[in-house]
């Protein structure tokens, strides 16, 4: 029987959040897609992970799904209701906090913080290490740009008159009568979180709470949820990223793996934006192109950022593409490029950056079985996808999550050898490119 659903707007969301609980042996199943009739729940499962895929939604689309999804859960006697958020606060956050409020008639219990990845809540404020959240990185994100830092004005308009920020040293007297509110706790470590956890399992309020990995991470204990299911990865011939995130985190990321060797392939405005350019004569030389790369280099990259500054923009101006169209054409066509790796029988471990990027591939390939299987490092999820007669190894993470040496340190643990550098980087790269 299940005894908790997380709801995700993104798959990686969906991953990052399920590993905390599959990571323990608790067998957790995770679904794509918001139509509810269509759910089928394992008999085996505990947790329930359903990705909505909500992220890039108007917000009352994204409200809408929550709510009928919030419903559905009640209606089965679903006795946890968790809404997975991104530690940056991207996305309909307002309006899916809001859904699960209407939808249950109950307060939502919100801890916004990751305090291990240096993302704590102060007063209201949401910070990214020191810094508040609408002076970080984030604000430069091209879909997703963040404006706001104060939680209040994050949640917007779907919350008014629904929020009450609770400080660190306020006791629980200042928010248990509160009814239907999202009561948002401020955390700077996580004996706060742990503190909050303690202060809620005693009021018996732990039915409808929200917030990142980072929260979820402490549910195992506090819910006395146990499992005795573990997995485990396997050493693979290399390590292929895909890199669908133009965040300028994982653009840090890159640039530090091309310099420790990986062999680097920028894929031109028109390898990321025209899907048809893979039905070319000239895009199926480029495809084989990449998996010879892939025989003779055990790391490999092949990323959407600009060789040349707003290429792609002027590219996309002129093809008469917009900004959403840009997201989804770049997802489309790194799933081609790794569908086309996959059938040519390339065993890598296959590294996708970005929820967009991961769903592109699921959309691509039919009937997939994905499952968590552990947690390399914060916020970087291995799980295993079986398709056809494969059985494939993939890791994903947010674009916004890691340290800069992330796929170094991810291609030590998976690449069979040593992790030693690989010379040539940038001879193989332009060769790779060539002048497509």
């Amino acid at each position: 029987m299940v005894k908790m659903l997380i709801i995700a707007d993104d798959f990686t969301g969906a991953l990052d959040t399920g590993i905390q609980f599959a990571k323990k042996g608790i067998i957790t199943q995770v679904i794509i897609g918001s139509r509810t009739e269509q759910i089928k729940v394992s008999e085996t499962a505990r947790v329930l992970v359903v990705d909505l895929e909500t992220r890039p939604m108007k917000a009352e689309d994204a409200y809408r799904a929550v709510y009928q999804l919030t419903r559905w859960a009640i209606r089965f006697s679903i006795p946890i209701i968790y809404k997975k958020t991104d530690s940056a606060l991207r996305g309909n956050v307002g309006a899916e906090l809001s859904a699960v409020v209407d939808a249950s008639e109950e307060n939502l219990y919100f801890i916004p913080a990751f305090p291990d990845i240096g993302r704590v809540t102060l007063n209201g404020i949401h910070y990214i290490g020191d810094v508040p959240l609408e002076r970080s990185a984030f604000k430069e994100d091209p879909f997703e740009p963040v404006h706001f830092s104060y939680l209040p004005a994050i949640l917007g308009d779907f919350a008014k008159n629904k929020v009450k920020c609770i400080e660190r040293m306020e006791s629980k007297e200042a928010y248990i009568k509160e009814k239907q509110k999202i009561i948002i706790f401020d955390a700077g470590s996580n004996k706060d979180i742990e503190v909050r956890i303690k202060e809620l399992k005693e009021e018996g309020k732990l039915s409808y709470l929200a917030g990142c990995a980072g929260f979820a991470a402490f549910l195992p204990a506090a819910l006395g949820l146990e499992g005795t299911v573990y997995r485990k990865y396997e050493k693979k011939k290399g390590l292929y990223v895909a890199c669908g995130s133009l965040n300028p985190i994982t653009k840090a990321q890159i640039i530090y793996a091309e310099q420790s060797g990986f062999l680097r392939i920028s894929l031109t405005p028109r390898q990321k934006l025209d899907i048809g350019y893979y039905e070319t004569e000239e895009g199926k030389e480029f495809l084989e192109k990449v998996y010879q790369q892939c025989i003779f280099n055990p790391r490999v990259i092949v990323d959407t950022f600009d060789r040349r500054k707003e290429e792609t923009r002027k590219y996309a101006q002129t093809m008469g593409i917009d900004t959403e169209e840009i997201r989804f054409s770049i997802t489309k066509c790194h799933s081609i490029i790794v569908r086309y790796l996959i059938e040519k029988g390339v065993d890598y471990t296959i590294f996708m950056t970005g929820g967009d990027t991961l769903m592109g591939l699921m959309k691509t390939v039919e009937n997939p079985e994905f499952i968590p299987v552990c947690e390399l490092s914060q916020g970087v999820v291995l799980s295993r996808l079986k398709w056809k007669d494969k059985n494939l190894q993939i890791v994903s993470k947010s674009g916004g999550f890691g340290a800069e040496n992330v796929l170094t340190e991810i291609a030590d643990k998976l690449v069979e050898g040593k992790g030693e550098n690989y010379e040539g980087s940038i001879h193989n790269r332009c060769k790779a490119n060539g002048n497509t």
